[in-house]
């Protein structure tokens, strides 16, 4: 392979590398931005005394999960800041509603890994504690809170949360995506008749990983 080819090569695959480099830049920039903004609205229910609405913004701005984002700390910690005013104000619901919120937001972000592992786990403490004290069905009042809290927290932590297999699908499905873009760009450097048969390999290769990765979110 003469320089000009490995130039040219060098080149293309350059090209590919930015292009991915730039569309996880503007999603990275499009999760940070929503966060915020979703984190603005949680402040401005709470300056305007809306509790429940000041949570629901809060859980939202912890569902726009990039990691090492700063907002999504921040609503992390403001959401069990309100639980626990809540439960101080004796409204048993609100801070329901703000746990609940939190479990909802780490089970959201799982993946290979739970990055919010210890917020799950205490959300789900808290959820079974709360719901042992409150008002009941009549089919379990007569059980004790310990027992009913024991109860709630088992069933809170049986949820199975993403299958593993479909998960390494997730990312099994990003790399062949990537894999066929490289292909493509090797194809359009590479000369010859074969020319035509790279690109559609490249093609279908990131096709293929495309759908995989759109099926194992859906599916993990």
């Amino acid at each position: 392979m003469d320089r000009a080819r490995v130039r040219r090569l060098a080149a293309r695959s350059l090209a590919v590398l930015a292009v991915l480099a730039a569309g996880l830049g503007a999603a990275s920039v499009r999760v940070i931005v929503a966060g915020e903004g979703e984190l603005r609205e949680s402040t401005a229910a709470l300056e305007a005394g809306d509790v429940r609405e000041a949570i629901v913004r809060a859980r939202r701005a912890a569902g726009w999960y990039a990691p090492g984002a700063p907002h999504v700390r921040v609503a992390y910690e403001r959401l069990v800041a309100l639980a626990r005013a809540a439960e101080d104000h004796r409204r048993v619901d609100a801070a329901l509603l703000a746990w609940r919120a939190v479990r909802t937001s780490a089970k959201e972000t799982r993946w290979l890994v739970t990055p919010h592992a210890d917020d799950l786990e205490l959300a789900e403490r808290e959820i079974a504690r709360l719901a042992a004290s409150a008002e009941r069905a009549p089919a379990t009042r007569q059980d004790a809170p310990e027992a009913f809290a024991a109860e709630q927290l088992a069933a809170l932590a049986s949820d199975p949360g993403p299958r593993l297999g479909w998960s390494l699908a997730l990312v099994g499905g990003f790399a062949l995506a990537a894999l066929g873009l490289v292909l493509v760009a090797r194809d359009v450097a590479a000369p010859g008749q074969s020319r035509g048969l790279r690109r559609f390999i490249g093609l279908t290769v990131g096709a293929a990983g495309v759908a995989l990765w759109l099926l194992s979110w859906w599916r993990a």
